[in-house]
């Protein structure tokens, strides 16, 4: 430390000295200014130059008159007209030299001597064409010129009498400039020696001061020693080559070396582990390794650093560089240890309470999907028991039953979105779709029951409307029902009408309103309802039931599609609940099927089905399916079949799996519409076991009215093929994704592939499906991520999988496939998890069958 108070003393004496030495400079430096300016009036009063001025302003007159003595002459002698020209061009000069010459500028303002130059240059001006002129032109102007110059003879002599006099006022003025800058010299060296006097008694305070200083400075570098000694933290300098300079009790504590030790010592071989000593240097300590200051965002850092004793620790540096004279970097170091210690137990409590989270997530998730399961198995028998004879008492409990458990499967879907949204496994969906036909769904959808409460509903559009848009349809068409459905619920004999607004903007942001004339809610509920389990305390309320958890399940989907929601409403005034998500517009518009899916089934007039498939068990199911409603089939296995079927005979639907060989289902569209075949123009209903947005947009392009996914559901199959046929809207509703956790088998699947394929032919089938999957998962299991077949093979085993209710199995191969279709590689473990998979659903499958 007596090393910096050294420094500083000498710093303090080296600015003073400096400001001593600067205020003699400068001292000196005016005094030859004001010299050399004195040297410059004394030359500009040089009498060379003075007297050549006067000699040309006499000159100037006398040559007037030679010229006039001139002109007379020539009058009386016409060979004198050259002596005539010389006359003039020495007078005009003589008038250039006086005008080109300093003086003439310090004089031309004085209106004595500007009045008369004005009328001697206008006359010289005026008599240069004539002295330029022939000879016999110049004898002939000889009088006018005679005329006058007699009469700017005056003004000639008055021009110099004026420049003279005006020369004799400027002369003065600078003799007493002079004398003016002599005063002000010895007023200079008068207070040059005064400032003198003045800076030596100021060094001699300055010596006083700079005494009473060095006493004060040491007693603050004895403050400041008391006070690095017993800080709690340690404090190690060190210069620009990496060598300690000093080392505080708390750094020979924390680190187990002594000051003498340390010092002279590399800080960072002596403070960091070996093994991170180098990747420090140009890591952390980067700016000592570029000899520069720290910037602001590199002054604090954390570090392993190790003691004597080889102990790793994780310390806390907070650096910076001392600019002043020698530089220097100051570090200040903490054992963070044990906050360390602290937020790792932080970390695992937070884990635990995470974990705790996702475990009642995961549950939520697993308990609705099994409660899902056996409710669609439950569903699908009371659907079955309708097509049975009843009496009038047994479809009226039927009815409610069906009714009971439609109610129930929706809030077991309601928990499922709920634990899906929380767990972030859900993603909004973009895709092409028509708003006009998605409220006319809603209307047809939410119609019965605002009937059933003497309600009347319907919607409009606000200002322009945009028919085509992007978006996620099913996720909006979910929001739309649950606001119309709880619009319905508190609304008894009024009206429900259903806005749609285009708001302006760069955002494509599009508004939809619900407004009632029902109940209300009052002002400090409006928040409150969209909670999750949240129910107000009304009649209406107690009369319909729910779970309260409609509302905040719609709050997160319009928050998932990037929009806001809100309501307003006074009690017994009617409510408005409002959301706007963006919608980019378009014009690949895929048109959906309305109405709901759960009508009563109706076949229809029988038709004639051409069936393009090639997988066995697919072509059985689905033409069980079809024979047991009265229709008629022609089965193909490739789409080379299938193209030269549709040519030979006019069908009345079209069924067409994508994925074939010798020609898949897509280019045997093209043929049959490119061609002139007998069912050039028949509907044709794409089979599918997976299809991205993108693709099912593709199919329509291409000529396909719909698309259906495997495993077909024979309702959703017979209504497309009757919508088809008519003409109508044929398209299905998109697939939902995939669930939080998908069951090893579909009990609901397999109890429709029991229910449609006799005993003895399904045993066949899934001992051909069970050969086909083992030969096929071997394959994929082995297959590299980039086999040019893997789409095609998971395609077609994803296929099988839905039609035994294989589903967990069903599922991995579609995320395979779709990974694929979007130009991803598959991982390689995803293709290795396929054969133990598989493996235990073929057990489960065969445990099923034997228990069946």
């Amino acid at each position: 430390m007596a090393g910096y108070d050294d420094f500083s003393n000498r710093r303090t004496g080296w600015v003073q000295t400096g400001a001593a030495t600067a205020a003699l400079v400068l001292s000196v430096a005016l005094v030859a200014w004001m010299a050399l300016l004195v040297l410059r009036g004394v030359d500009d009063l040089s009498t060379a130059n003075s007297d050549n001025v006067q000699w040309s302003l006499a000159q100037a007159d006398v040559e007037f008159l030679r010229f006039r003595i001139a002109l007379r002459d020539a009058e009386e002698d016409p060979t004198a007209l050259e002596s005539v020209r010389r006359r003039f061009d020495v007078f005009y000069s003589r008038m250039a030299t006086i005008e080109s010459g300093e003086m003439y500028r310090a004089m031309r303002d004085d209106p004595q001597f500007r009045g008369p130059r004005t009328r001697v240059r206008d006359f010289l001006s005026e008599s240069v064409p004539f002295i330029d002129s022939p000879d016999a032109d110049l004898r002939a102007s000889l009088p006018l010129l005679a005329e006058r110059a007699e009469q700017v003879n005056e003004d000639v002599r008055s021009f110099s009498l004026a420049a003279l006099t005006a020369y004799a006022g400027i002369s003065d003025d600078r003799r007493e400039g002079v004398m003016q800058l002599l005063a002000y010299l010895g007023i200079v060296l008068a207070v040059l020696f005064v400032a003198l006097a003045m800076v030596a008694f100021t060094l001699f305070r300055l010596f006083r001061l700079a005494q009473g200083r060095a006493h004060q400075v040491e007693s603050a570098a004895g403050r400041m020693r008391t006070i690095v000694e017993t800080s709690p933290n340690a404090i190690v300098v060190f210069d620009k080559s990496g060598a300690i300079r000093e080392f505080n009790p708390a750094a020979e504590r924390m680190f187990g070396y002594t000051r003498a030790e340390a010092r002279g010592r590399s800080a960072m071989h002596l403070l960091l582990p070996h093994d991170e000593a180098e990747a420090q240097r140009h890591g952390a300590f980067a700016f000592a390794e570029q000899l520069r200051r720290p910037r602001l965002e590199e002054r604090h850092f954390e570090v392993t650093v190790r003691s004597r004793d080889g102990r790793l620790f994780p310390a806390e540096f907070a650096i910076d560089r001392s600019e002043a004279g020698l530089p220097l970097y100051v570090a200040y170091i903490r054992d963070i240890s044990r906050r360390k210690n602290d937020e790792a137990e932080l970390r695992e409590a937070r884990d635990r309470a995470l974990a705790g989270e996702r475990v009642k997530s995961e549950f939520l998730a697993v308990m609705s999907h099994e409660m899902r399961t056996p409710l669609n198995g439950l569903l699908g028998t009371m659907q079955l028991l309708h097509d049975q004879p009843l009496s009038p008492r047994q479809a009226d409990l039927l009815e409610r039953m069906q009714a009971s458990g439609e109610l129930l499967l929706g809030l077991v879907n309601d928990v499922l979105d709920l634990a899906k949204f929380e767990a972030g496994k859900m993603k909004a969906e973009s895709e092409p779709f028509s708003i006009t036909q998605l409220l006319d769904g809603v209307m047809h959808t939410a119609g019965p029951v605002a009937e059933s409460y003497g309600n009347t509903l319907s919607w409009q559009w606000v200002g322009a409307p945009r028919d085509g848009v992007e978006g996620d349809m099913r996720r909006l068409r979910h929001v739309l029902l649950n606001l119309v459905g709880n619009a319905a619920k508190f609304t008894r004999q009024g009206e429900i009408e259903v806005e749609v607004e285009c708001l302006p903007g760069a955002e494509s942001m599009v508004e939809f309103r619900v407004s009632d004339s029902g109940i209300g809610i009052a002002e400090e509920d409006l928040e409150r309802v969209f909670n999750d389990f949240e129910t107000l305390d009304s009649s209406y309320a107690r009369e319909t039931g729910g779970t309260g958890l409609g509302l905040g399940i719609a709050r997160r989907f319009v928050k998932l599609m990037g929009g806001e929601i809100g309501a307003e409403s006074e009690p017994g005034e009617g409510s408005l609940f409002w959301f706007r998500v963006p919608l980019a517009p378009t014009q690949a518009v895929v048109e959906r099927l309305v109405e709901a899916w759960s009508a009563p089934e109706d076949t229809g007039a029988p038709l004639d089905v051409l069936l393009v498939e090639d997988n066995e068990i697919n072509r059985f199911i689905v033409r069980e399916m079809l024979d047991s409603a009265g229709h008629s089939v022609v089965e193909a296995e490739n789409g080379r079949e299938g193209v030269d079927q549709a040519a030979r005979h006019r069908f009345d639907v079209i069924l067409m799996d994508i994925s074939m060989p010798i020609m898949d289902g897509t280019e045997a569209v093209q043929h049959i519409r490119g061609g002139d075949g007998a069912s050039r123009n028949t509907p044709i209903v794409a089979l599918t076991a997976h299809a991205l947005p993108e693709e099912r947009a593709r199919f329509h392009r291409l000529g396909m009215e719909a698309c259906l996914n495997k495993p077909v559901e024979r309702q959703k199959l017979l209504a497309t093929l009757r919508a088809a046929a008519a003409g109508e809207n044929a398209e299905t509703p998109a697939v939902e994704a995939a669930p939080a956790s998908e069951p090893l088998i579909d009990d609901t699947v397999l109890a429709h592939f029991h229910r449609n394929v006799p005993q003895e032919a399904g045993a066949r089938l899934l001992a051909r499906f069970f050969d086909e999957m083992d030969d096929a998962v071997i394959t994929l299991a082995k297959s590299g991520p980039d086999a040019a077949d893997l789409a095609a093979t998971a395609h077609k085993c994803a296929g099988s999988c839905g039609t035994f209710g294989a589903e967990a199995m069903r599922a991995a191969l579609i995320r395979i496939e779709a990974r694929i279709k979007r130009g991803e590689r598959p991982a390689q473990g995803d293709l290795a998890a396929l054969q133990p998979l598989w493996n235990r659903s073929r057990a489960e499958l065969e445990a099923r069958m034997a228990a069946a």
